[in-house]
């Protein structure tokens, strides 16, 4: 719509019949989520020499922040006081940022997963300018970008989509909505009608918006199931939308990656990976019970090994898992030990479960604040105490250790980076759990990682585990280190020797620690691609 001397940052509005005031649905801008409409130019953003990181699948490992806390600042925070904490997700590691929705929903703070304006980026978190200044500086530091996009249900409050030119039916939503029982979802009767060609465009062109304007370089779809799914059972139309979308980004932009949140694989839906939910549960159950006979290294030992390669997104902390609006949930170290989540217990657990998402198969994911051993639960108004990234220093360079290994950043640790996984041993009774890694596969391939899911200090190196090949076997990372913790006892040693047939070497283990070994010995510090 062309209107003659509109200029940017002009307000306006649609009118229906003289009396039916409406925002633009497909505003970039709005002065708030129940204000106006603001004129803008997408174009007019200067992305210099913007470039997206390429980033292999095997080599993405994901950082999901909110906005509003992420900085640190009394909530909210926006994009430009988030961009001086790039360097610390640089500096870690990291590849990959995971926006919790920046779409503007209503007031100032929220987890974002109640849009008001599908096209309007959050005037509280500085509005579309300011997402393209974090996108450019991300990509400078080498940072992916990942939008997530909530089209499972919008609102409820502050939306002009809502009964949009006047009409409804059944006191439904309108154009924009089913207007029978297929409208309600666990969060209002806002299901978008997916069935309709003008709201599939809508949608589709929203995820055009964010990849061609904001240079994001995948997303993250909240909620798959309710979008395949209504009340009255499975949705067609909302798959066949899915497919689509989908199925253009692969053939347009095939390096933009595309999550789903669940339901991924239940159909062909042209998604490249799922939030992997069985798998944070199952870990964090064997982590979380108070007594070592309860864990079941069974349980453990699936969750290594139940999904294929790739298409899964891996975790232990998440928005849902660690936020106040869930059953009271908090921070996987208070969840372990609520009255002391800063004892030697809750520490040693909490990191032995983030070095087991680090070295399973799939794309790992941490949580902001985790890499600190952040022990507040997660929500909208709660800042992210970023001085514990200096009293828990030595936890943020366990993270580091963990992420270089992950990425085979020194080159010793092939087979991190692949697919295989074989549980090798299982011992229930000492719950001590070994498993075996690789890529290619072969002597230098492949990597081995021994779990102590127990509060026994195995120090006396006669507990025997099997290798893969006989030879020397170098140790990469202790959890157990006085490096990361002053009260950690640096239980084990740096190097085995395995011989025999099978391959066997005894080895000793801190409580609750996790140790990698490859046949590549550790790289010195000239040798080190570090990130």
């Amino acid at each position: 719509l062309d209107v003659p001397g509109a200029r940017p940052g002009q307000r306006y509005k649609y009118v229906f019949n003289g009396t039916i005031w409406k925002r633009d649905p497909r505003a970039r801008q709005v002065t708030h989520s129940n204000g106006d409409s603001v004129v803008y130019d997408p174009a007019a953003f200067d992305w210099g020499n913007d470039r997206a990181p390429e980033i292999a699948r095997n080599d993405i490992v994901i950082y999901q922040l909110h906005v509003g806390t992420f900085a640190g600042k009394d909530p909210p925070a926006t994009f430009d006081d988030a961009i001086p904490r790039l360097d610390h997700l640089r500096d870690m590691g990291v590849t990959a940022i995971q926006l919790m929705p920046v779409n503007e929903f209503p007031g100032g703070r929220s987890w974002g997963y109640n849009p008001s304006d599908l096209f309007a980026i959050e005037t509280d978190y500085g509005g579309p300018d300011a997402l393209k200044r974090f996108v450019r500086a991300a990509h400078d530091r080498g940072l992916a970008v990942f939008a997530d996009v909530v089209h499972n249900h919008y609102g409820p409050t502050d939306l002009d989509l809502w009964q949009f030119d006047g009409w409804s039916e059944n006191g439904f939503g309108g154009i924009y909505f089913y207007n029978d029982s297929r409208a309600y979802t666990p969060w209002g009767t806002t299901r978008p009608d997916f069935g309709r060609p003008e709201v599939r465009a809508f949608i589709r062109d929203q995820i055009r918006m964010f990849t061609d304007e904001y240079h994001v370089d995948g997303f993250r779809w909240d909620s798959v199931y309710n979008v395949i799914h209504t009340d009255q059972g499975p949705n067609e139309l909302g798959a066949e939308l899915l497919r689509d979308v989908n199925a253009e980004l692969a053939e347009t932009r095939p390096n933009v990656f595309r999550i789903a949140e669940d339901s991924a694989f239940e159909r062909d839906l042209r998604f490249d990976a799922q939030w992997d939910i069985g798998h944070c549960w199952a870990l964090f159950n064997q982590l979380a019970t108070p007594f070592d006979p309860e864990r079941d290294m069974a349980t453990v030992a699936g969750s290594l090994s139940d999904w294929p390669g790739f298409q899964r997104v891996v975790f232990t902390e998440a928005h849902d898992y660690v936020g106040k609006l869930n059953d009271d949930r908090s921070r996987v170290p208070t969840m372990i030990h609520p009255e002391d989540p800063e004892s030697i217990w809750a520490r040693k657990r909490a990191l032995l479960g983030a070095a087991l998402v680090l070295t399973t198969p799939g794309i790992p994911m941490i949580f902001q604040g985790q890499e600190a051993f952040e022990t507040q639960a997660f929500h909208d108004d709660v800042p992210l105490r970023w001085d514990r990234t200096n009293s828990h220093a030595g936890i943020v360079r366990a993270y580091a250790d963990l992420i270089r290994l992950r990425r085979n950043r020194d080159g010793a640790t092939p087979g991190l980076k692949g697919a295989g996984v074989h549980v090798h041993h299982l011992d229930h009774d000492n719950k001590v759990v070994a498993f075996v890694r690789w890529d290619q596969g072969g002597p230098t391939d492949d990597v081995v990682g021994v779990a102590n899911f127990s509060s026994v200090d195995f120090d006396r190196n006669d507990y025997a585990i099997q290798f893969p090949s006989a030879g020397t076997w170098h140790r990469h990372f202790n959890g157990d280190s006085t490096r990361y913790a002053s009260d950690f006892r640096d239980v084990g040693a740096d190097v085995l020797e395995a011989a025999g047939e099978p391959p066997t070497a005894t080895v000793s283990m801190g409580k609750y620690s996790l140790q990698i070994f490859s046949r590549n010995p550790p790289a010195t510090c000239a040798d080190a691609d570090r990130p």
